[in-house]
């Protein structure tokens, strides 16, 4: 599949660099004037979520990367990294310094200037334990990072500086062979100081404070209902994409896309349960369906260090009786990929053989032995906790409910929040008990450090399931260090063992894209890694 979206994506790039303005061909006056809007669906709730050195993904993640570039970025047909705002850059011998040079000319979305002290003052900001970033630690490996984010070190002391305008340079703790793509992520884009300092949280929220750098700008924003950017007419490239982007916010983007699509309303609908199997019948939709793959894994949450869930039988007991098979296939109509283990494949390290699998009758075993054989002494208002928005996800609890009610006789207690209620309850997660939630994680880059390192780690513990393993932490931290590819794969096998073992996470599916795409779009691609639209590569023919 990725290779015929490749070649398709390869023809059309081909085709717009035969039309673009540098071609000696001068365009009639109609075609010069044509107008053309992509519109595409988007969830409700990426309130407070559009700074990008605060933002650890999901929703809004596709407007930010639209609007923002970074120093590098990574090329969505091919997964390479490119030259960004920087033209180049340059790596010691010993792999620590990192000398990014800048464009010239580069502009803000104002028109203002942009220089490398902006950069630096993005990453220092981010790095900010007083800033609260969701993803701080994508720049930790940066010399004296870790020491600031973590409240022991100074800003002064981290290893970013604008030496001229033009230039950035970047040192690290350690050489790190995945940088380059920590460098192409969002927490490393450039964010604007003054409109910060002035706007504080509020500068995401309107055009005028919204200064971006990417290939659009923000026209408009209305909260849960609509967001429009245009072409930025300051960014340094050429842009032959759609000349407006118009996302229409959904409560539920699922159930409601499908609905706005075929009355003709969105170019693009996003597809699961039974949406799909009607799709797959129809004889117009059926044409217009596109399967994506995508580097995710969708978890059950547990805490590891509240009963009865401090028990890792009953967690492996738990792990074992989920049938992952029969929710993706059955429950959710084969919307994403069946669960293999708790990473998703792909990633180094990652071995299908390490996980625990379904098996009803060691589910029941362990949970005997653990104390509570076929359900008897189990505790009671033992709460399953997850976001009301998406149908889905409603779907998938119950189903778990049943199924373990029915496997090992305990009983658990849905627990739905409204989405934002359920943020906020997520957020303060990090020193207060729960049992479990759902949730879930795709790459930004297709390295170990991106999960291992990032999520699993104890000092990391970033879905706060408060699991610790000093073993996995030692051999997560050796791979970190490691150099040899082989050596390094190998080390992440084994704490990937572990984590599996152990069971503080329950993955339910991978993920995926269903989508449907009108035949007049072209170009519209999730690659596997992010898998964001990027309207510049869209061309929209009619």
């Amino acid at each position: 599949m990725r290779k015929l979206v490749a070649l398709s994506l390869l023809v059309l790039l081909t085709v717009a660099a035969c039309t673009s303005p540098t071609s000696s061909a001068t365009p009639a006056p109609s075609q010069a004037a044509k107008k053309t809007t992509l519109r595409l669906p988007e969830a409700a709730k990426i309130v407070n979520t559009m700074d990008p050195g605060i933002s650890s993904g999901g929703a809004g993640l596709e407007q930010i990367q639209n609007m923002f570039e970074g120093l590098a970025y990574v090329d969505q047909v091919t997964g390479e990294i490119k030259p960004g705002q920087a033209e180049k850059w340059t790596i010691s011998p010993d792999g620590l310094t990192y000398t990014f040079n800048l464009r010239a000319g580069l502009k803000w979305s104002d028109g203002q200037a942009l220089k490398a002290s902006d950069f630096e003052y993005a990453w220092k900001r981010a790095t900010d334990p007083a800033t609260k970033s969701r993803y701080a630690q994508t720049l930790w490996p940066v010399k004296g990072a870790e020491a600031f984010g973590t409240g022991k070190g100074t800003a002064e002391g981290m290893g970013a500086k604008a030496t001229d305008d033009r230039t950035f340079v970047v040192t690290l703790e350690r050489p790190a062979p995945f940088f380059m793509h920590l460098v192409a992520t969002w927490t490393a884009y450039p964010v604007r100081k003054d409109t910060i300092d002035k706007n504080a949280e509020k500068w995401t929220l309107t055009k005028d404070t919204y200064i971006s750098n990417g290939h659009y700008r923000l026209v408009e924003w209305k909260p849960e209902q609509s967001m429009t950017v245009e072409k930025n007419p300051n960014y340094w490239g050429e842009n032959n994409g759609p000349d407006t982007i118009v996302w229409t916010l959904f409560d539920d983007q699922a159930a409601k896309s499908p609905v706005a699509y075929e009355a003709g309303e969105l170019d693009r609908a996003v597809l699961v349960g039974a949406d799909i199997t009607r799709a797959k019948a129809d004889p117009v939709l059926s044409k217009e369906i596109k399967k994506f793959e995508r580097q995710g894994s969708q978890w059950i949450i547990l805490d590891t260090t509240n009963p009865p869930f401090n028990n890792v039988k009953v967690r492996q007991a738990l792990s074992m009786a989920t049938d992952a098979k029969r929710l993706n296939e059955v429950v959710l109509k084969d919307a994403y990929f069946n669960a293999v283990s708790i990473v998703a494949p792909g990633i180094p390290g990652q071995k299908t053989s390490n996980a625990l699998g379904y098996d009803m009758a060691k589910a029941k075993q362990l949970l005997s032995e653990a104390g509570y054989p076929d359900g008897k002494n189990w505790p009671a208002n033992v709460k399953f906790t997850f976001a009301s928005g998406a149908a889905e996800t409603k779907a998938i609890a119950e189903a778990i409910q049943g199924m373990w009610k029915s496997a090992l006789g305990i009983d658990i207690v849905l627990e739905p929040m409204e989405d934002k209620a359920f943020d906020n309850w997520r957020t303060t997660r990090k020193d207060q008990p729960f049992h479990m939630y759902v949730s879930g994680w795709g790459s930004d880059y297709e390295d170990p450090n991106n999960w291992y390192n990032l999520l699993f780690d104890s000092k990391a513990d970033f879905f706060y399931a408060h699991w610790k393993n000093a073993e996995f932490d030692s051999l997560v931290a050796s791979g970190l260090k490691e150099n040899d590819p082989a050596k390094r794969k190998t080390t992440y096998e084994s704490a990937d063992k572990i984590l599996n073992a152990e069971a503080p996470y329950i993955t339910y599916y991978h993920w995926a894209r269903f989508d449907l795409i009108k035949p007049y779009i072209e170009g519209l691609n999730h690659y596997r890694v992010l898998g964001r639209i990027q309207g510049y590569l869209v061309r929209v023919k009619k």
